[in-house]
């Protein structure tokens, strides 16, 4: 490696090799949210009615109201995957809900998220973007 430009381009394809592999391992974390629910759910939009408070040694996680149903009833539940977003009182989020039972809710993404496949779709394009990038420095 004599030429200095190699090893500089080899870094960064390797930079954006790892970010690429980043952003799939957090889209693929998003996608096992979803699995939670356990079927594919019906989607609704809705918002974080309340976000996650202290009380004492307690943390309680943050609850989403949304209409879901045959009735359109309003339901206010913690989220199956809560841990997973950050979820602040007011954010808009769309949710997926067991049909059979509207109260099983996992939340899809938030007004500063996307959808995890898109993450996933995005993650493989950069990692094969460094890839290509490092094979294209070393031919």
């Amino acid at each position: 490696m004599s030429q200095p430009w190699l090893t500089i381009a080899l870094l960064f394809a390797a930079g954006w090799a790892a970010f690429g592999v980043r952003v799939v391992h957090l889209a693929l974390r998003g996608r096992r949210g979803l699995r939670l629910l356990g079927v594919r759910g019906a989607r609704a939009e809705g918002e974080v009615a309340r976000g996650p408070r202290r009380e004492g040694p307690d943390l309680h996680p943050a609850q989403v109201r949304y209409r879901a149903g045959p009735h359109h009833q309003t339901y206010r539940r913690v989220p199956l995957n809560s841990g997973l977003h950050t979820l602040r009182a007011g954010y808009s989020v769309v949710v997926r809900y067991d049909p059979a039972d509207p109260r099983r809710v996992v939340v899809v993404r938030t007004q500063k998220t996307f959808a995890p496949t898109t993450y996933l779709v995005w993650g493989v394009l950069v990692c094969l973007f460094g890839v290509g990038l490092g094979v294209w420095a070393v031919v």
